[in-house]
């Protein structure tokens, strides 16, 4: 039976006795889940980075998983995985080598710096990612995490009824641009078309709401576009404050889940022209009451 070891209180766990090399028995597998819906995040704790078979089927336990596009789409250069399902978000070209500071694929990951759920920008929404380290820096390079199940549940009962049944509109481009990326121009942009997602998001297992924001998100649809971003950045700066957040340091062999619908993430930078970050991620996809 996997143990689920808080890190943060009600926020973050920590589980070693998963072995991700072997198939999940269905009551492990509904034990992860009840521990997603309670923690919002789980660090698995391997020896040796899992491998990407392993990694793929772990996360096909929980969904179907998404396929990646966007990479090649914006370098036009290959990709070093060896399926479109794993996500790089290294720092490594497909030789391998360091990503150069003009490669614009650095350019691209600079947006994973502000705080985001997953995929957000697409109509269909990520529920859970798993995020695999393989080689880390010697610092910087951790990863942040914000409750935004406890972040909803400390709003005043007047802004939990202003945002109840508001949408927002997410789109990559936004985001992207917002952390220095320059025009990709309207080719790429028709690939990843703006989605709408509600503000707030409802656990269809346990009933608790959470906000579900993102930097992808650029304003509140049908409100005029000033009052609609004031209200996006106060709620995130609101569910970012230091006592919803958990930071997470990397090893090698560590494999962090998170709830997509229930927290946030950004990644905190390093040095990354000069060390290696060898990260991937399986993204499942919400489907089947998920």
């Amino acid at each position: 039976m996997p143990e689920f070891v808080s890190i943060a209180g009600e926020f973050a766990a920590r589980c070693a006795d998963i072995d991700l090399a072997r198939p999940l028995y269905e009551k492990h597998r509904r034990e992860i889940v009840a521990a997603m819906d309670r923690f919002g995040v789980c660090v698995f704790t391997n020896e040796a980075p899992v491998s990407d078979e392993h990694h793929l089927a772990f996360g096909r336990e929980f969904g179907p998983l998404l396929r990646q596009r966007m990479q090649q789409t914006v370098s036009g250069r290959g990709i070093r995985l060896s399926t479109d399902e794993l996500i790089d978000v290294g720092n490594l070209d497909e030789n391998g080598d360091i990503h150069a500071a003009d490669d614009p694929r650095r350019a691209f990951h600079k947006g994973n710096l502000l705080w985001h759920s997953d995929v957000t920008f697409d109509p269909v929404r990520a529920t859970y990612s798993l995020l695999a380290a393989h080689v880390v820096p010697p610092d910087g390079g951790d990863t942040e995490f914000a409750d935004m199940k406890a972040a909803y549940v400390d709003l005043s009962e007047d802004v939990k009824q202003r945002i109840e049944g508001l949408t927002a509109e997410h789109s990559i481009w936004y985001s992207r641009r917002l952390g220095g990326m320059g025009d990709v121009g309207d080719d790429a942009k028709t690939t990843r078309p703006p989605a709408h997602h509600p503000l707030v998001n409802v656990n269809p297992r346990t009933g608790r709401r959470s906000l579900y924001l993102a930097s992808h998100a650029s304003h509140i649809v049908g409100w005029p576009e000033p009052e609609g971003c004031a209200l996006l950045d106060d709620l995130t700066a609101h569910a970012t404050q230091p006592r919803y957040v958990y930071r997470h340091k990397w090893e090698p062999g560590h494999l962090v889940m998170w709830d997509n619908l229930q927290t946030m993430h950004r990644g905190v930078p390093f040095d990354d022209v000069s060390y290696p970050r060898d990260m991937r991620r399986v993204t499942v996809l919400q489907a089947g009451g998920f």
